[in-house]
């Protein structure tokens, strides 16, 4: 052959290898068309293979990396019956230290369970219970030992704990399982397990023990049960009330108080001031009539009360305490003056109540002082001392402040001040008010302070209006460019820039190195999913590969980072004015319901058997229930 024809023929190969690559580009942007999941089987492995190199992230957070600096992450407190000792639980250290209230000291530190996040002490005060979120169980202290005696296995993520009156039994909610246990303080028996709202953080039992209340941060409702029967008795509607958390009752049973957002999501985002996005306060419920919710702001006209957090209130009821964790301050209430207004408040007036952003001041109600640090989150009230504690969590310390006036009296570091890392710095800013005009959210109000989500719909402006869209996860957005479910955005870090815009202020450097460090390194909660019956789990791989969702959810980051046509617009949306949404990455699905870019699929299971007509997203009709279970358990543990 000559020299002219081996060029000939290369020519040729070449000619046919660009065709081709075009045919597969082509075959790749028509993906959003019905038939396109079949067409796109032949460009599968060059896909796989052009995924980011991405591992999940399932061990423990990276303080147990030796060069890492340990917070203690002071999130609760809790105080002996005396009063003479307060249980400080340290979050990030997997630790309480045990302070003494009158010497202002750190005398013990105990180690617990993995992210203590919640405890109450027996009535006796010898026992300690503590939630360990990260290992689903309450571990049981024995104070005059200082060492766990007890694991009470919980549902998954544990959070908020309380005791009845007698000590006999202990409620926990189960932020993740969305249920509510109760357990035997003497054997430490399950009693009862109860589904509740998506994702119940914090629950109260009223001290004649009737009702055990529980505040469900991502489904606006609150789930009160009967503790001794494990049964529901009302779940209530909380309106706009968002990303609810502490709760606490009065001495007669009769009032539930606790922490909420108002998040005005049916709002089209363009305004912050006056609460117009986002505003903060408390919510108050008579649980002797149903239906009840009083909404009331403690914010101000000019600026806002970011991310209520904790509550203590003194045993005479007369002034109640609220750490508001994105401002650094501790609102003081005057609990019989807003019990008055409650009173007054018709049912045709609490809508308006909910957006008076300036009720509690104006009415001199509340008032705002120091919390003494950054990032107040637990509070415990030293009645014989006339003193609150507040755990700072950015300041690894407590401060001690008056009861009466508020006034920082001293701060008690909980170990050796560490240097703060940039990760730790975005993890501060990204909970922080202040980075947002006149304070009236911070970055966690919608994404949690893990950098999730809120399971809210939310009408941002950077895609148009009057298309709403779900909150989405942050934790792997820095993998999976585009941002947004629109792709409005080429990666994390525009979206990132971006989203200072929407705080109002132009983007600041420094600002964005840190908040981009904190949210492109997320330390991940376990996966409770993974341990699921290993047959189970292959089974459920097979079916998402047979059913070709591995065309746009491309292991190991599980996107194309591609934009399709699902299917959805024209049969249920009215305002979506696109049919093409970018490919959400599967990992840490098992949390981060609801579904779909609008969120209209309550569960997994809903996706495939309410919301895919047409078999567009993913080869899904058809599947036995067997099938579907065994997919779905595949989904979770990714």
């Amino acid at each position: 052959m000559s020299r002219r024809d081996v060029i000939g023929w290369m020519v040729i190969v070449g000619v046919l290898l660009l065709t081709a690559v075009w045919a597969g580009v082509a075959l790749r942007q028509d993906s959003g068309q019905a038939n396109a999941s079949t067409s796109a089987v032949d460009n599968r492995t060059a896909d796989a293979a052009s995924a980011p190199p991405y591992v999940p992230i399932y061990a423990r957070p990276a303080r147990q990396i030796t060069d890492e600096p340990i917070y203690r992450s002071p999130t609760y407190i809790c105080l002996s019956p005396d009063a003479r000792r307060a249980y400080v639980l340290n979050q990030s250290a997997d630790s309480i230290s045990v302070l003494d209230v009158a010497a202002r000291t750190v005398i013990s530190e105990i180690n617990v369970g993995w992210r203590p996040t919640h405890a109450a002490v027996a009535p006796d005060g010898r026992r300690l219970y503590v939630s360990c979120s990260y290992d689903y169980t309450i571990d049981v202290v024995d104070l005059e030992r200082q060492q766990v005696v007890q694991r009470i296995k919980t549902g998954f993520e544990p959070m908020g704990v309380a005791l009845s009156a007698d000590g006999q039994r202990i409620s926990v909610a189960n932020a993740l399982a969305n249920t509510v246990s109760v357990f035997s303080t003497a054997t430490g028996d399950p009693l009862s397990e109860t589904p509740a709202g998506r994702m119940p953080r914090y629950v109260a039992e009223t001290p004649d023990g009737t009702r055990l209340v529980a505040a469900n941060a991502h489904s606006r409702d609150v789930t009160i049960i009967d503790p001794a029967q494990g049964r529901v008795i009302e779940t209530r509607s909380v309106d706009r009330g968002a990303q609810m958390r502490d709760v606490i009752c009065s001495n007669n049973s009769r009032w539930a108080i606790m922490t909420t957002l108002v998040g005005h999501d049916e709002m089209i985002t363009m305004q912050m001031e006056r609460g117009w996005i986002n505003s903060n306060g408390l919510i108050v419920m008579d649980l002797h009539e149903p239906g009840h919710v009083v909404t009331l702001l403690l914010d101000r006209v000019l600026t806002g009360a970011t991310n209520p957090w904790a509550l203590t209130m003194g045993s005479d009821e007369r002034r109640l305490y609220v750490s508001l964790a994105g401002i650094h301050q501790v609102a003081i209430v005057d609990v019989p003056l807003m019990m008055d207004l409650v009173a007054r408040t018709t049912p045709e007036q609490r809508q308006r109540l909910s957006q008076d952003v300036e009720i509690l001041e104006r009415l001199k109600i509340a008032r705002r002082v120091d919390a003494g640090g950054i990032g107040p989150r637990g509070l415990a009230l030293c009645e014989p001392a006339g003193e609150l504690l507040v755990a700072n969590y950015f300041s690894d310390s407590v401060a001690v402040l008056d009861a009466e006036s508020g006034s920082v009296k001293t701060v008690i570091p909980l170990g050796p001040k560490q240097p703060m890392t940039l990760w730790r710095e975005g993890e501060m800013r990204f909970n922080d008010g202040r980075i947002c005009f006149e304070n009236w959210y911070s970055c966690s109000s919608c994404h949690q302070e893990d950098s999730t989500m809120d399971s809210l719909n939310w009408d941002l402006v950077n895609d148009g209006i009057g298309n709403p869209k779900n909150v989405k996860s942050m934790h792997n957005g820095i993998f999976t460019p585009p941002a947004m479910w629109s792709g409005v955005h080429a990666n994390q870090n525009v979206g990132v820039m971006a989203g200072q815009r929407f705080l109002g202020f132009l983007p600041d450097d420094d600002v964005q190195k840190a908040l981009m460090e904190f949210i492109g390194k997320p330390k991940r909660a376990p996966n409770p999913y993974r341990n699921a019956d290993p047959a189970t789990l292959e089974r459920g791989k097979r079916i998402f590969y047979r059913a070709r969702c591995d065309i746009c959810h491309i292991p190991t980051a599980f996107t194309d980072q591609l934009k399709h046509d699902i299917g959805l617009t024209g049969y249920t949306s009215e305002v979506d004015f696109r049919s093409r949404f970018d490919t959400p990455s599967l990992i840490e699905c098992y949390r981060t319901g609801p579904y779909l870019h609008d969120g209209r699929a309550q569960t997994l299971r809903d996706i495939f058997t309410d919301h895919n007509p047409r078999n567009m997203h993913g080869l899904t009709n058809g599947l036995s229930e067997s099938q579907l279970h065994d997919l779905i358990a595949y989904l979770r543990s990714l």
